[in-house]
């Protein structure tokens, strides 16, 4: 079980919303989440990705456009930093909070295998671990320039929260809220921000393309 943020808008220093992340991991809902932390920091046409199984902690001069991170608490398989998240897979980066029960194997975390699976076709992914217990779905997914969001929650909906605020030029994602006016994700809702334009989409219907 985890704390994770994204955020994405024009090019600034980021630093804040790792801060906060820092904040959640230590004084947030379930704290602490000491079992590694990491994040994906995209500027330009470049990305840098920083892993550990150490506790999180602040980094300064984030300079980007969007910035993804991550922070652990195991529910399911090892500390280990194949299992810290984000996952990444090209220039999309991948956070999952919460435990599915069964799919964890060969090493890999749950959230690994479900960030595959998501990312070959997330329709099918949804309907697969459907039929699996789990505690929540809740993930986020970028390529650093559009950015989706999804809520599904079976147990503690008031520890797998997952809300969002859009401003003018910027557009975030969160676990817990940061300062401004922030929207929570409704329960079997996809949130998808893509060229400055929000959409949500019900689980029943057929859910776009996220990658």
């Amino acid at each position: 079980m985890c704390r994770m943020l994204l955020t994405i808008g024009q090019f600034s220093n980021l630093s804040p919303y790792m801060d906060f992340l820092e904040q959640m991991a230590n004084e947030g809902k379930g704290a602490p989440h000491h079992d590694g932390f990491g994040y994906v920091l995209y500027y330009g046409n470049e990305i840098k990705a920083e892993r550990s199984v150490e506790r999180a902690r602040k980094v300064a001069d984030l300079y980007g456009t969007a910035l993804m991170a991550h922070a652990r608490k195991i529910s399911s398989s090892t500390k280990k930093v194949v299992n810290t998240q984000p996952f990444t897979l090209g220039n999309i980066s991948f956070v999952h909070n919460g435990t599915i029960s069964g799919l964890a194997k060969d090493g890999r975390s749950d959230s690994y295998n479900f960030f595959r699976m998501v990312v070959k076709d997330l329709p099918s992914a949804i309907a697969t671990v459907r039929g699996m217990n789990f505690t929540s779905l809740n993930f986020i997914i970028t390529d650093g320039k559009y950015a989706a969001a999804y809520r599904e929650v079976r147990k503690d909906p008031g520890y797998h929260s997952l809300f969002y605020k859009a401003d003018e030029d910027r557009f975030t994602v969160s676990t817990e809220e940061m300062s401004g006016k922030w929207y929570e994700i409704v329960d079997k809702t996809l949130v998808v921000y893509r060229n400055g334009r929000l959409s949500e989409y019900d689980a029943a219907d057929v859910f776009p393309s996220v990658i």
